[in-house]
């Protein structure tokens, strides 16, 4: 799993920016106004990633 030091908050907020699902992850736990959990489940990004 990748170190979550390495990604910041930069202002993303949709799964077409993200570049890895721990990068996801990150962005929903950590940035303000984020798009990427359209069913609220906590899990972001799930068709991108394959992970329904």
């Amino acid at each position: 799993m990748a170190n979550a030091s390495q990604f910041r908050c930069d202002g993303r907020q949709h799964c077409s920016e993200m570049n890895s699902y721990e990068e996801a992850v990150f962005f929903l736990r950590n940035c303000p106004d984020t798009k990427m959990d359209g069913d609220g489940d906590g899990v972001p990004c799930e068709r991108q990633f394959n992970r329904v």
